[in-house]
């Protein structure tokens, strides 16, 4: 599959899972409650669908997203290698600050996969 249209859905899908994505269910532990502003997500059930994720979240997916797009870039080119270098660290610290919040964990699942297989083929 093209690396583009992997970046399109990898950008899509972390916008829309962080930012719109509504549910009853939570996964959030209560040990990773947290009272400051940028960091704050329920970690209680809803009855209502609300997103789970907190600001930090929602911005960082923007982010991301903005990531997955500009590296298409760098494909076949001579920065290919260090823009894969950087796409797998900033993919080690995505995943490492995933777990402030389970929820995201679980909805980050599919990124993390398609992002190990294809930096697999890339290093």
């Amino acid at each position: 599959m093209n690396i583009f249209l992997i970046s399109i859905f990898e950008a899509i899908y972390i916008i829309y899972m962080l930012n719109y994505f509504k549910t009853t269910y939570n996964f959030a532990h209560p040990l990773t409650y947290f009272e400051n502003r940028l960091l704050y997500h329920p970690i209680e059930k809803s009855n209502v669908p609300i997103s789970p994720v907190c600001p930090l979240g929602n911005i960082s997916a923007w982010f991301y997203a903005f990531i997955f797009i500009v590296r298409n870039c760098f494909v076949n080119t001579n920065f290919e290698k260090t823009a894969f270098k950087i796409n797998k660290y900033l993919m080690i610290l995505l995943f490492i600050g995933s777990f402030l919040n389970f929820n995201v964990v679980i909805y980050l699942l599919p990124i993390f996969i398609i992002e190990y297989f294809l930096l697999k083929n890339y290093n």
